[in-house]
């Protein structure tokens, strides 16, 4: 009698254990739904898309002419060493074989990948786009230009506020002090807010990115690629 009450008290602690297993598995689910839901919306928030020819470039830093006949769109991130070569070593090639000549113009649109100091280069670049637009390719460059020319790692820090102010002063930006603040405030907001919808409503995973004429480009380190993409986008 003992033993069969006690495998009941048994059989009772047992089974109020999984129900308490059970009733915190749902609180957990439920929270669970609820993040996802909270993500889900703020992604419903953007229409995504996959017609580049459509990318509105309204307000985005230009190099070229604007009557150009072929437009190429870098999605790219000051922290990203692959946005470096883009700019160091195959954007000049572009500018000189067909910027020049008034057969293409490029734009770039900020893709903060690489967290805090991705960050902080978008908004100081954003910055000198809106006070001093005629100095933006030059302190654009000179960012790039200081980032370290090592194989370095996206997480290693180095996109300072001194680094900002030394590729503005570089440029030769007026209101040096400005373009810190922002960059060290984050003041940017509205501009890279709006580069980020970007990011999302295209789905960019990758930087660079590059489009040209509203056609994805597969490998955008490739010159060879890149000017045939242009040379079809002429015809």
């Amino acid at each position: 009698m003992m033993k069969n009450r006690g495998s009941m008290i048994f059989a009772m602690v047992l089974a109020l254990v999984v129900i308490a297993a059970i009733a915190l598995m749902v609180v957990f689910n439920k929270k669970d739904v609820k993040t996802d839901d909270t993500a889900a919306t703020t992604n419903k928030d953007v229409e995504t898309s996959t017609d580049y020819s459509k990318i509105d470039v309204t307000g985005q830093p230009m190099l070229g002419d604007k009557d150009a006949p072929v437009t190429l769109i870098e999605f790219g991130d000051y922290k990203c060493p692959a946005c470096k070569y883009f700019d160091m070593e195959i954007q000049p090639k572009l500018v000189d074989k067909y910027i020049k000549n008034g057969d293409l113009k490029m734009y770039f649109i900020n893709t903060p990948f690489h967290g805090e100091e991705s960050l902080t280069g978008a908004h100081a670049a954003e910055a000198v786009l809106k006070n001093e637009p005629k100095k933006y390719w030059d302190f654009h460059n000179a960012l790039f230009e200081a980032q370290p020319n090592d194989n370095h790692s996206t997480t290693d820090e180095w996109l300072t506020t001194d680094v900002v102010k030394n590729a503005a002063e570089k440029a030769g930006v007026k209101d040096v002090d400005k373009i810190v603040k922002a960059a060290e405030d984050k003041t940017e907001t509205a501009a890279v807010d709006e580069d980020v919808t970007l990011n999302q409503k295209y789905m960019i995973s990758q930087t660079p990115t590059v489009i040209i004429n509203g056609q994805l480009l597969s490998d955008p380190l490739k010159l060879e690629s890149i000017e045939k993409a242009i040379e079809d986008a002429k015809k």
